[in-house]
């Protein structure tokens, strides 16, 4: 009886095991296909960043600006802000601590996300290119036409040098003296005619997508 007994919890833990195996192989696959489909989008994000830093490389290589391609600077982990979205701030994980003051520089790869506005002592509050009250010269394409960049939802170019005019999709760089020139700021969309030139700009940033930064202190 025993023996049988035995037999039976034998046979059972075997077809748990295997229950389990083609469970598990089951899931498996299901993630594997979930992975696949992520990692394809993550691959295309991942590409058009590295076209778009190549890009801003090239630019700025070509009117004498190398710095760009080597930046340097003390990392920092983006905190959340789900599910609210303003993106005219973000908090970062580092602070007078580490090094970082009011007005440093933030950038995501080659791209200005914004400056430090309030640097606490672990942690510091980021206005972002996208704040309404965030404006600095800039330059657009190889002709290095001046502008002004006005943030903002949906930010845009004003007072452009109407002695060049720039074309529909050309790449706009930070011409600031208080930030490292010649960081990727966005392109020209649509352009207005007249004297006093603007122009709306397509961002370069996806504020949601950031995980981590770079501080870079001047």
């Amino acid at each position: 009886m025993k023996r049988w007994l035995f037999a039976l919890i034998i046979i059972a833990g075997v077809y748990a095991v295997l229950s389990g195996e083609f469970l598990i192989e089951g899931k498996g696959r299901m993630f594997a296909f979930v992975r696949e489909s992520f990692s394809s989008e993550g691959e295309a994000d991942y590409l058009r960043e590295k076209n778009q830093k190549l890009e801003i490389e090239l630019l700025n290589f070509k009117k004498g600006n190398s710095s760009v391609g080597d930046i340097g600077g003390i990392e920092a982990k983006v905190f959340s802000a789900y599910p609210f979205s303003d993106r005219s701030e973000l908090v970062i994980s580092v602070g007078s601590e580490n090094g970082v003051k009011n007005g440093d520089a933030v950038v995501y790869g080659n791209v200005l996300v914004g400056r430090i506005k309030e640097a606490g002592k672990r942690t510091s509050v980021v206005q972002t290119v996208f704040d309404p009250e965030f404006e600095i010269p800039v330059r657009i394409g190889e002709t290095e036409t001046d502008a002004l960049y006005v943030g903002g939802m949906n930010p845009k170019l004003n007072m452009i040098d109407s002695a060049e005019a720039p074309k529909c999709g050309e790449l706009i760089v930070c011409a600031s003296s208080d930030l490292p020139y010649g960081l990727g700021m966005g392109r020209t969309l649509e352009i207005s005619e007249g004297l006093l030139k603007e122009a709306s700009i397509e961002p370069l940033l996806e504020i949601k997508k950031m995980r981590n930064v770079l501080v870079i202190s001047r």
